[in-house]
């Protein structure tokens, strides 16, 4: 009898480790990230590297995000990864076969300055407006908030793949520099369009983001 058992478990085993071996691991991935001082929570979604069981993101390199914002919202955009980040700049980003959109860093959330008693509506607006500037130069992460954040999400719930670049990566005119053909994620087969697979829906659910347009549902 017990070398029955030993032989029905030699037989299972090679199959089992076959089959987990074979089982690729999720691409897009949650990340939970809390400020100690303020209390100001984040739940971001992304196709982070992977490598020896262990996530992480590269400086140089750029990353989609969807992220659910205590304080923004919910936020859909480009981050620049590593602990030397750079800055992103104006970003071309398309899901499937749809028209691509556009989205730079000052379509972002921008945490007002506290302005002196008495400044005038204008001097607030001027404010802003530099905030906005100083953002595009120097602002490593691009995403669109509200409303358009809104539409990014659910063309990424409804399509299969997503592709994206910096625009000032490509000039447009001129002899080409192949960065045009540079999008996509890494594999073992070159650059692939990123899916927006099961994985995507899943840590979507996990950090709580839904199509919903009523922020109380978030």
């Amino acid at each position: 009898m017990r070398k029955l058992l030993l032989l029905t478990v030699a037989l299972l085993t090679p199959g089992t480790a076959a089959e987990a071996k074979k089982k690729p691991h999720d691409i897009w991935e949650v990340s939970r990230s809390s400020d100690p001082i303020t209390g100001a929570t984040s739940c971001i979604v992304a196709p982070f590297d992977r490598a020896a069981g262990m996530s992480f993101t590269r400086s140089g390199t750029l990353y989609p995000f969807v992220e659910n914002s205590s304080t923004h919202g919910v936020l859909v955009g480009v981050s620049s990864g590593g602990k030397w980040r750079m800055p992103t700049g104006t970003i071309i980003w398309r899901v499937d076969d749809r028209p691509f959109r556009t989205i730079s860093p000052g379509d972002g959330p921008v945490t007002p300055l506290s302005m002196p008693a008495g400044a005038t509506a204008a001097m607030q607006t001027l404010v802003e407006q530099q905030q906005r500037i100083i953002a595009a130069a120097t602002s490593t992460s691009t995403a669109a908030a509200g409303y358009t954040a809104r539409q990014m999400l659910r063309e990424m719930l409804t399509g299969r793949s997503l592709l994206f670049r910096q625009a000032d990566a490509v000039q447009g005119f001129g002899i080409p520099n192949g960065n045009a053909q540079s999008v996509g994620m890494m594999t073992k087969d070159g650059l692939v369009p990123i899916p927006l697979d099961e994985s995507f829906r899943a840590g979507l659910t996990a950090c709580g983001i839904t199509d919903d347009p009523d922020p109380a549902k978030q």
